[in-house]
């Protein structure tokens, strides 16, 4: 009882649509060919599947019988290709990412890597860039994946929170007289070289607080503070890894910093992606 693939799906679509010509339609083949194929698999299992009616087909007893296990075996089939194609897929493809310097050298790095070795046919695109710009990318669709500071809401993305850290003070050494964490209240007078990110922090908390200037570059803010322009505020991932002559302080009442991932709806990501995604 030889059958092929094409022939079972000339059935059930015949069957679904109830002619031979809507059916080759659907199928973009011609009449006849599906016509002929439903002849072939009735004479393999030796059973009348339809009753002809002119242009018209009604399933016969025994063609009702059959037709559920059919479809159910054109569906396996369907579910077969698309996973082959899925691990055929990761040999090539690629990906995109928006995230901050400070999230590609010490948080993501390590999974690229391993990512790129397990995938060497995957181009894996960087687009180092500030917060604002990376949720632009994302709400444009340009990239797969962004890295944003706060919960991200639209339609068709998830977002799912990524890790948090806390905010530290960095100041030149012996600028603060007393050791420990520092009180907010007491940087009142302070002037800051301020962090993209951590500028509406110190506007909502500092209200009359000196902003000497605003950067997202966590190299150029570090150089700066280190020249007596300013202190700043700043997560403490963009400090590790550092080997920085800065005296870095705690907020005596912890602040933090929320990292979230965004992505569009893993039915809606390409295979790469997909496999990127699980990698992380």
């Amino acid at each position: 009882m030889e059958a092929n693939i094409r022939k079972f799906r000339a059935f059930v679509t015949s069957a679904r649509l109830g002619s031979f010509t809507r059916a080759a339609e659907d199928l973009g083949c011609t009449q006849s060919t599906v016509s002929r194929m439903v002849a072939s698999l009735e004479a393999d299992w030796q059973l009348r599947l339809f009753h002809r009616r002119g242009t018209a087909l009604v399933l016969t007893s025994d063609g009702e019988a059959v037709l559920e296990d059919a479809d159910r075996l054109c569906r396996s089939y369907d579910d077969l290709f698309r996973h082959v194609e899925s691990l055929r897929g990761l040999s090539s493809g690629s990906i995109a990412i928006a995230a901050p310097s400070s999230i590609v050298a010490l948080r993501l790095a390590k999974p690229l890597g391993a990512f790129v070795r397990s995938h060497p046919g995957v181009q894996v695109n960087i687009i180092e860039s500030t917060y604002g710009e990376a949720q632009s990318l994302m709400e444009k669709d340009a990239v797969d994946f962004a890295f944003v500071p706060h919960h991200m809401q639209a339609e068709g993305l998830e977002c799912t929170l990524f890790e948090r850290d806390e905010l530290v003070i960095v100041a030149p050494r012996g600028h603060f007289a007393q050791p420990g964490a520092i009180p907010v209240e007491s940087l009142l007078d302070e002037m800051f070289v301020a962090d993209t990110e951590t500028a509406p922090l110190l506007q909502r908390e500092l209200r009359h607080s000196n902003v000497r200037c605003v950067t997202s570059n966590t190299t150029a803010i570090l150089a700066m503070v280190e020249a007596g322009l300013g202190i700043s505020l700043l997560p403490s991932l963009a400090l590790e890894g550092g080997d920085t002559s800065l005296d870095v302080r705690r907020l005596e009442t912890p602040a933090w910093r929320s990292m979230y991932l965004v992505h569009r709806h893993a039915s809606d990501l390409s295979v790469a992606a997909r496999a990127f995604l699980a990698a992380l």
